[in-house]
């Protein structure tokens, strides 16, 4: 191979690799492609209500941010509008670590909707519609969905009502002793 035409093939192989680099930078992570569809309490964009880290992970790529206290942890996916509470009681373990409990998901884009229709952006009184027995909380929460727990009713499903739209849902995982 002569001088120049090695010139041309490094620089041809450079090339590629900067379109290679912009290209992945631009793709999300294999399975970080949630379905924006909240199944009842039971699963958010096909992350189970009762799921661990690895399974959220699995659902919407490596978290943007991850914020520790010493019982609790919030990691949160920007790209999606999703940030998830997960706690670990008298710590024990890791409480941002793969086996920490999952507490709550809440989800705040506009391209998230319940089953059931509701969507972020909806006026509120499209909440009797979608949710007949949703329960008006009080401070612009609504319970869509309730799980009972030591005889008490608790809010599986929530919706965050603000100058009358609903600007986010909340799941809430399953409840513990602890």
């Amino acid at each position: 191979m002569t001088t120049t035409k090695l010139g041309r093939y490094i620089v041809a192989m450079y090339r590629g690799l900067g379109v290679a680099a912009v290209f992945l930078m631009l793709v999300p992570a294999a399975g970080a492609d949630p379905t924006f569809v909240i199944q009842r309490d039971v699963s958010i964009g096909g992350f189970p209500r009762d799921g661990k880290l690895p399974a959220a992970i699995a659902t919407f790529g490596q978290p943007g941010r991850k914020d520790a206290a010493f019982q609790s942890c919030r990691f949160v996916w920007p790209r999606w509008g999703v940030t998830m509470n997960t706690h670990y009681p008298g710590g024990t373990l890791d409480p941002c670590g793969h086996e920490a409990r999952h507490v709550s998901t809440t989800v705040t884009d506009s391209r998230w909707r319940t089953s059931a229709g509701l969507k972020i952006g909806d006026p509120a009184a499209r909440i009797r519609a979608r949710y007949r027995s949703a329960v008006n909380e009080g401070r612009g929460v609504w319970r869509l969905t309730t799980r009972m727990f030591a005889g008490l009713p608790f809010a599986g499903l929530e919706a965050k009502v603000v100058k009358g739209r609903v600007v986010s849902f909340t799941v809430h995982g399953p409840r513990s002793p602890w």
